[in-house]
């Protein structure tokens, strides 16, 4: 992550690498052996390791995100791998590709084609994931890859479109901000605020400075302001500078956290290293119903509606994807539960079907000589009572009706995974499946698994972008960026 000419700096050549107490037999290499020798020896070692592990998966998803240094002299497209690999999913950043042209839908299109085809994945694709992004969108589809949107800035439009847009509520945020900004810029008065917090006896937190295109840290932003209420106001009284919330105000941020405790929630769980795309259906499902209105819902009817709205515009086709839905059924902490009668029957029609095609695939590959690689759904007509975004799915009591035994040995073999007990919600299901006692599901649950329901590692990798353009690297090639990028990301698989 430093410029190789660290190497030349005093400081570096004061450090003894040899033993201190013997003859310094060790002579330092210069920037030039690190740059044009270490560097690209290096590259094509973590190369073919990662070439390595692309060779044996089964299925791959990926992930893409776009990025401009701060300078504006270099944008970058990734493209992360996801796949099943033993008992686990694995990452590996296969490429971050420089865009020398207008971003527009077919040029993406073509840097993702051809990345698919460097890394000889064709065939191996099983979905891709993306923001919003009309040019995005439209590179999916030119590519003719299956692709989700990033559910993480998919709740992120929901927010926006439906809360934070609302007048009293920006009001609310912006005067939340101005509070905070106040003590970020003067550490006499962050001093003067600490003190009143052991007058008030208050949890000694700091104040979160939010960003706008970050919802969850508005949520923070706001929770803070109302933890911390009664040493603002003493800070208030003694120093005023600071525009207090009123107390109607107060009440309703309180409300507002309350309503996006949930939503919160959500985000952690999809933004875990292992969250599998399988749980958008549930996470959905579990958020809707939290949006229903109670009779103690007075003041936030309209907030709730608008929400709720907003979700089913944002996800109204989450339930009729075919790639979600049998992610969801193959997942054994959900199984059919978030899926009405007939969407399990669509979702374990996906199923069966890839599986006869593919062993119909085998048999055709051995006739020629070559050797194969190898419901009930929880009641949201009301609210539940409590605060927190599993309380449903933790609840959920199931019906114990079983289904009819059905002829093929991929149809038994579904059905028997189906009237097996839902494993516990923290369980591996990576582990699950890598010792399964339905081994024919396995290669469904290696396609359809193999996705996760975000493109949050393509956004951590950008974040490591950020450290590489420092001021003393500004004028960075962005074919060394990819490079240096590459290795920092996959150097320890």
């Amino acid at each position: 992550m430093l410029p190789y000419n660290i190497v030349e700096g005093d400081a570096f050549k004061r450090l003894n690498f040899a033993d201190p107490a013997g003859a310094r037999r060790y002579e330092l290499k210069t920037e030039k052996f690190f740059r044009a020798t270490l560097m690209p020896a290096t590259y094509e070692k973590v190369a073919n390791r990662v070439r390595g592990l692309m060779s044996q998966a089964d299925w791959v998803s990926f992930t893409t995100d776009g990025w401009t240094n701060p300078p504006k002299t270099c944008s970058l497209l990734s493209f992360t791998a996801h796949f099943f690999h033993q008992s686990t999913r694995q990452k590996v950043l296969l490429t971050a590709m420089v865009l020398e042209q207008d971003h527009t839908g077919a040029y993406l299109a073509s840097k993702l084609t051809g990345a698919i085809e460097t890394w000889k994945l064709e065939g191996k694709v099983h979905m891709g994931l993306r923001d919003n992004a009309a040019n995005m969108v439209s590179a999916m589809l030119i590519a003719k890859v299956e692709d989700f949107g990033c559910m993480a800035h998919t709740l992120q439009l929901v927010l926006h479109d439906a809360l934070f847009s609302q007048s009293t509520v920006e009001t609310i945020v912006k005067k939340s901000r101005r509070i905070v900004t106040h003590f970020k810029h003067s550490e006499q008065a962050s001093r003067h605020l600490a003190d009143c917090q052991k007058s008030c006896d208050v949890p000694a937190h700091k104040l979160i400075q939010d960003v706008e295109t970050r919802w969850n840290s508005t949520f923070l932003m706001l929770q803070h302001v109302s933890e911390q209420r009664k040493a603002l106001r003493l800070y208030n009284a003694e120093h005023g500078s600071i525009t207090m919330l009123t107390t109607t105000e107060l009440d309703l941020a309180d409300r507002i956290i309350a309503i996006l405790k949930p939503f919160y929630d959500a985000t952690l769980e999809i933004s875990r290293d292992d969250a599998c795309i399988s749980v958008v259906i549930p996470i959905v499902s579990l958020l809707l119903a939290k949006l229903q209105a109670t009779s103690e819902d007075v003041g936030l009817l309209q907030m709730k509606a608008a929400l709720r709205d907003a979700m089913n515009r944002r996800f109204d086709t989450v339930m009729t994807q075919p790639n979600l839905t049998a992610a969801t059924l193959l997942d054994p902490r959900f199984k059919d539960i978030y899926l009405s009668p007939q969407e399990k029957e669509d979702a374990k029609k996906t199923i069966l079907i890839f599986l006869r095609n593919r062993r119909e695939q085998a048999a055709d590959e051995r006739s020629t000589g070559v050797e194969s690689d190898d419901h009930n759904q929880p009641s949201t007509s009301a609210a539940s009572t409590g605060s927190g975004l599993w309380d449903d799915y933790d609840n959920y009591t199931p019906d114990d009706s079983l289904p009819n035994p059905d002829v093929t040995a991929e149809e038994t073999e579904l059905t028997n995974y189906l009237r097996e007990p839902r494993i516990a919600r923290s369980a591996n299901i990576y582990n699950y499946w890598s010792c399964s006692q339905f081994p024919g599901l396995e290669p469904a649950a290696r396609k359809y698994l193999s996705a996760p329901p975000t493109s949050v590692a393509s956004k951590q990798l950008f974040s490591a972008a950020g450290q590489i353009y420092a001021d003393r690297r500004s004028n960075l090639l962005g074919e060394n960026a990819e490079k240096l990028l590459f290795m920092a990301y996959n150097i320890r698989q």
